[in-house]
């Protein structure tokens, strides 16, 4: 009898510590799941909470911020972020159907605000349907997205790129200067990466080339730069 209740007990310590690991990692795994999830929702919220007041009208919406918040929540996501009824927006843009394209874009700029083409193509929509106010308020937005992204460098060098979250910026800078670009070169240094595109500046002719931050991290980026002014 002895024997069997030490046999039980002998049981239960090696059940014990062989399972008690994956209980531990298993619940370390859901803390990390939950601290993920926060992030996400806390990072969502601080880009929703500038895009309401920018949609406002606030003035003292900071759009260096404001870009850096949507390429933070687009990091914590763990899935593409993506807004419902893009593709029905699209459609209804390539139809001419500018009235069903803006009530679309509306809402998929809730997602996409910083997406300063999707802004200036709204603008274009309200123009053809004769609503100023509306077309205004997106060009503005357009105008202060571009703004944003050249306060964050002069594209000389790699240490002063632009901050971009993606190609498309790239070459709305570079069609802001009138450049016509002929060659992009991908570089890295240190812990980002950046693209080089060079081209010719259509009015004189002569040769142009603009570094861009591409490491996919935008507040590193602008507080790297913020970091060497001061």
């Amino acid at each position: 009898m002895r024997d069997l209740i030490t046999n039980r007990i002998y049981f239960y310590l090696i059940a014990f510590f062989i399972f008690q690991p994956l209980s531990l990692a298993s619940s370390q795994q859901t803390q990390q799941d939950l601290k993920s999830m926060s992030d996400e929702l806390a990072t969502r919220q601080i880009y929703q909470a500038m895009v309401q007041k920018a949609k406002a009208g606030d003035s003292t919406v900071d759009f260096v911020e404001l870009i850096a918040a949507a390429s933070d929540w687009d990091i914590s996501s763990k899935t593409v972020i993506k807004a419902p009824n893009r593709d029905d927006m699209v459609e209804a843009f390539n139809k001419k159907d500018y009235k069903k394209a803006t009530e679309l874009a509306e809402q998929v700029l809730d997602y996409e605000f910083t997406n300063r083409s999707l802004h200036r193509a709204t603008e274009n929509a309200y123009i053809k349907l004769g609503d100023k106010a509306r077309a205004e308020f997106h060009h503005n937005i357009a105008e202060k997205l571009l703004s944003a992204i050249l306060s964050t460098g002069d594209g000389e060098s790699p240490q002063t790129a632009y901050c971009v979250q993606g190609i498309r910026e790239e070459y709305v800078i570079m069609d802001h200067f009138g450049y016509e670009v002929s060659s992009q070169a991908y570089l890295g240094s240190g812990e980002s990466t950046y693209d080089m595109l060079s081209g010719v500046d259509r009015k004189s002719k002569k040769a142009v080339s603009l570094y861009f931050d591409i490491s996919g991290l935008f507040r590193r980026c602008i507080n790297s730069h913020r970091k060497d002014q001061n």
